[in-house]
């Protein structure tokens, strides 16, 4: 009696153990959606290097069960930095469908000062350095080569740490407005050679005003170098 009093015991333990498991795994679980969401990122966004920060679900959330794969989906398939509205749903008899939502941070190597820069001051390999950045929220361009702005110029004061874009770095300035230059007219069966004056500032292939110190007329000439520029005729 005693055997099949403990037998019983044992059965109706083992079937509260076993009713107990098949109600927990009657659940989604929030870990098994926050793992479809990061694979979804990593198969969608256009980056190397980056940080994802995933909004916790509510404790209290009780999803049931999805027997298939998890479908994620978000508007226009589009995956940026910043912060990202995400569907989640499960497309079965059990059908459900969540939003959550994704912080997300980009890096990139780029180029900073590693010293401050007067305007017009020549950059060197003195004053660059390459550093890890999040350029999430930069907007623009920005310098990931040291030889893209080798020489170039600061085009206003910038302090170190800098980003370097193409909105704070110049060509350097070859020809200065009131220089003495010689301007060069080449053509197939000749070529002329005059002396002029230039009436503004210009860079390597830029249009600038010549004054022709012969004629005292002020043409368009194009920099070649410093002290030279060419004109069509």
């Amino acid at each position: 009696m005693k055997k099949q009093h403990l037998n019983i015991i044992v059965f109706a333990l083992g079937f509260s153990l076993t009713a107990h498991a098949q109600q927990e795994q009657a659940f989604q679980s929030h870990e098994s959606i926050y793992s479809a969401v990061r694979n979804y990122i990593a198969g969608h966004i256009d980056a190397v290097d980056y940080e994802t920060n995933l909004m916790q679900l509510d404790n209290q959330l009780k999803l049931p069960a999805c027997p298939m794969p998890l479908d994620i989906f978000i508007p226009n398939d589009l995956i940026k930095p910043g912060r990202n509205s995400i569907g989640v749903r499960c497309n079965t008899n059990n059908k459900w469908s969540i939003f959550t939502s994704a912080s997300i941070k980009t890096y990139q190597n780029v180029l900073i000062l590693t010293r401050p820069l007067q305007r017009g001051e020549t950059l060197t390999r003195q004053h660059l350095s390459m550093e890890r950045r999040d350029i999430s929220g930069l907007r623009g361009d920005y310098v990931t080569q040291i030889e893209d702005v080798l020489n170039k110029q600061a085009s206003r004061p910038l302090p170190s740490g800098s980003l370097l874009s193409s909105r704070n770095i110049a060509e350097p300035k070859v020809i200065k407005r009131g220089d003495n230059i010689v301007i060069s007219s080449a053509r197939p069966d000749f070529a002329i050679r005059m002396n002029g004056t230039a009436m503004m500032d210009g860079v390597k292939g830029q249009n600038i005003r010549i004054k022709n110190q012969s004629s005292g007329r002020i043409i368009n000439a194009t920099v070649v170098e410093p002290g030279l520029v060419s004109v069509d005729q």
